[in-house]
């Protein structure tokens, strides 16, 4: 299979995998018993036990808590998965995968998101590099007050823009 299919196949077969159609119950790296006590939890309570499973380095309890809250349309979660995907925590590294958790929370305004986008569509990491994109959501994040956004909006001003692009608009 070519290289591009078999991208294309891992990209679609994470975003069905995470998607909110998936039953709560249905994360194969929870079994039974422990799988059930999960989906019965509070969203602050899973999110307290990602964050432990996460600080204690255990990658693969963090991710099944955070999906769970992802199922639940939490943008922190979505984002932490993202980065923890990109990363390769606690499973396979995979950018394309991360980009469509950060789009999942960027699309609900979440600026942590949109930072995270705006990055990856700069770099090309997992998605087509994009400066405009990134720009916009750069500035998207900055105008909620995050943390290094104005500064990757202004490295990707219209200025900065047209020299990468070779003057294109």
């Amino acid at each position: 299979m070519p290289r591009r299919f078999q991208m294309a196949a891992a990209v679609l077969a994470g975003l069905f995998a995470f998607s909110p159609l998936t039953p709560i119950g249905a994360s194969p790296a929870v079994p039974g018993k422990a799988q059930l006590e999960l989906t019965t939890l509070s969203s602050n309570q899973l999110m307290a036990r990602g964050l432990m499973a996460f600080n204690a380095r255990d990658y693969a309890a963090a991710r099944d808590h955070f999906r769970l809250l992802a199922q639940r349309d939490n943008a922190t979660a979505e984002t932490l998965l993202g980065t923890m995907t990109a990363k390769g925590q606690g499973g396979e590294r995979n950018e394309a995968v991360a980009a469509a958790w950060f789009l999942r929370a960027a699309r609900r305004g979440y600026a942590p998101a949109q930072l995270a986008l705006a990055d990856a569509f700069a770099r090309g990491k997992g998605v087509p590099q994009d400066k405009a994109r990134a720009r916009a959501l750069a500035k998207a994040a900055a105008s909620q007050g995050q943390p290094g956004a104005a500064q990757l909006a202004s490295r990707l001003g219209p200025e900065r823009y047209a020299m990468l692009t070779g003057g294109r608009p």
